[in-house]
């Protein structure tokens, strides 16, 4: 309500689906086409009314296709299209009028108890109207029939005028409000999948960081433990090799092979700590090949 109908035929313009307050052309197309109708249906409605009271006929039916002419406001103002069909209805003009407004009124997020004012004056006038036009047939009144014939019938084409309307645009308006709240609850369940997507990555993460410091812990270990028998082996080295030369190439050839052993557990090791690099670094969707 806050925008005018001009800034939203603004916005609308370059994605070409909004016109005013018509969220979709098509909208706009079939509310022109009612109202148009409408408009011949009061038109007509109101000649007859004019040649039966002896009102000037051309003033009647332009008032009459105004009147009509209303329902094309009906996404915007319902209620207004509903007092202009409750006013006109004395005239016996505007019913299809009076239906697509009590429709539309019900499709709205009005609340109830204005719907049911609304229904309940349109179905009360509808009574009136049929029972004076019942009461007044001339052919009726020779036949023989019972007091309670005329306001019965009255009252049953005031019901069936006004009712199916309205419960056809209750029903509209349950659907819309279940779609929105399975719309939400979709949206909720996808921002729900995200998150626990990212604390799965976030776990799958803190789990490759434990196993990397493991093997780190690991890899310190045993190198520390090969390192520190090369330093024993080397001080024993360093205390015969003048008094005793075989043992001492012995224990040459044992720190050797300690060092080897160790270069080769290292390797070892940051081969595994690479492998375990490798896929996180790899950017999504590039092959390695």
């Amino acid at each position: 309500m806050s925008e005018s109908g001009a800034d939203r035929a603004g916005e609308a313009e370059p994605g070409g689906t909004a016109l005013w307050w018509w969220e979709r052309r098509r909208g706009f197309v079939l509310d022109v086409a009612l109202a148009l109708g409408s408009a011949v249906e009061c038109a007509v409605q109101g000649t007859t009314f004019a040649g039966r009271t002896g009102l000037p006929v051309v003033a009647t039916a332009l008032i009459g296709a105004a009147a009509g002419a209303v329902l094309v406001v009906r996404r915007r103002w319902p209620l207004a299209v509903i007092l202009v069909s409750i006013a006109i209805l004395p005239a016996q003009m505007g019913m299809a009028m009076a239906l697509v407004g009590l429709y539309t009124l019900a499709t709205t997020e009005v609340p109830r108890r204005i719907i049911g004012v609304m229904a309940s004056m349109l179905c009360v006038g509808n009574t009136l109207v049929i029972f004076l036009l019942i009461d007044q047939d001339a052919g009726l009144r020779e036949q023989p029939i019972p007091l309670w014939f005329t306001p019965f019938v009255a009252i049953l084409f005031g019901v069936a005028f006004t009712v199916p309307p309205v419960l056809l645009g209750m029903y509209v308006r349950a659907r819309r409000r279940l779609v929105e709240s399975l719309r939400d609850r979709a949206d909720g369940l996808e921002r729900e999948l995200g998150l626990l997507a990212e604390r799965a990555e976030e776990r799958a993460e803190w789990a490759r960081g434990e196993e990397r410091r493991r093997i780190a812990r690991e890899m310190h270990d045993v190198v520390a433990h090969r390192v520190s028998l090369m330093v024993v082996h080397a001080a024993a080295l360093q205390a015969v090799a003048a008094k005793d030369p075989d043992k001492a190439a012995k224990n040459a050839g044992l720190i050797a092979d300690m060092g080897r052993q160790a270069l080769t557990e290292l390797r070892t090791m940051l081969g595994v700590l690479r492998a375990e690099e490798k896929p996180r670094e790899a950017p999504a969707g590039e092959s390695t090949g």
